[in-house]
């Protein structure tokens, strides 16, 4: 795959293959999360919520694997469609998500798949009117925003590019640059990320992709490339 067919790929599967080893375990958590917070507002059961966010702690380390095998049993207990239990139930398994599409009906779903299913699913209630939700529940997001290859970009950035932290960047202001990437990653306001570019700008960054990616009005996710090279996370 070159950079082209990369930025041009329409197949997350694919683009998983082709990353390989280089998407580590903790990425590909974080990608399968963020792809089932896409169609967050069909977890209608606090139960599913609280899985997604566990997996989240999970990857970073803060809680053991007894917690996911917990949330596990709680997932079972749900009542919400099937296709919602598949998209959390993927995300579950110790020893990292299932993401790549089942070659046998009798294998797990992948989540991938699951959230494409459940949104198509959510799309088709929302148009024909038939939620039991009152009218102020979220609405699914449009398809554009729901693209896995854009959260694959969002996470991994260019596997063709190495990512160049300025260690003075790091130390200016006594280390404004990374105690703002880390409320972000911790807080989820990725809202903020535009001023994190204009204070690494000021710091001497000069480096356009990494600037116009903080930048870009795109939803940005925990795992976001910039943040996490900023953060020295992998």
């Amino acid at each position: 795959m070159t950079e082209t067919e990369w930025l041009d790929c329409i197949s997350p599967e694919e683009m998983l293959v082709f990353l390989g080893e280089r998407a580590t375990l903790r990425k590909k958590r974080l990608f399968a999360c963020a792809c089932v917070r896409r169609i967050w507002p069909s977890l209608n059961d606090d139960r599913l919520r609280m899985a997604v966010k566990a997996v989240e702690q999970f990857a970073d380390g803060r809680v053991s694997s007894d917690l996911l095998a917990k949330a596990r049993r709680k997932v079972k207990l749900s009542k919400a469609c099937v296709r919602v239990i598949q998209a959390i139930e993927a995300l579950l398994p110790e020893d990292g998500p299932i993401l790549i599409r089942p070659r046998d009906i009798r294998e797990p779903t992948d989540v991938i798949s699951a959230t494409r299913a459940v949104r198509t699913s959510a799309r088709t209630l929302e148009a024909s009117k038939e939620y039991d939700a009152p009218p102020k529940m979220e609405t699914i997001r449009p398809l554009a925003a729901l693209d896995a290859v854009e959260l694959l970009r969002e996470i991994f950035g260019s596997p063709f590019r190495s990512v160049d932290i300025d260690p003075s960047w790091l130390a200016w202001k006594q280390g404004l640059v990374p105690r703002m990437a880390r409320i972000i990653y911790r807080k989820r306001c990725f809202r903020n990320l535009p001023i994190l570019a204009d204070a690494l700008e000021e710091a001497g960054c000069h480096d356009a992709a990494l600037l116009s990616h903080c930048r870009n009005r795109v939803d940005h996710v925990r795992g976001c490339w910039v943040v996490d090279a900023i953060l020295k996370l992998n």
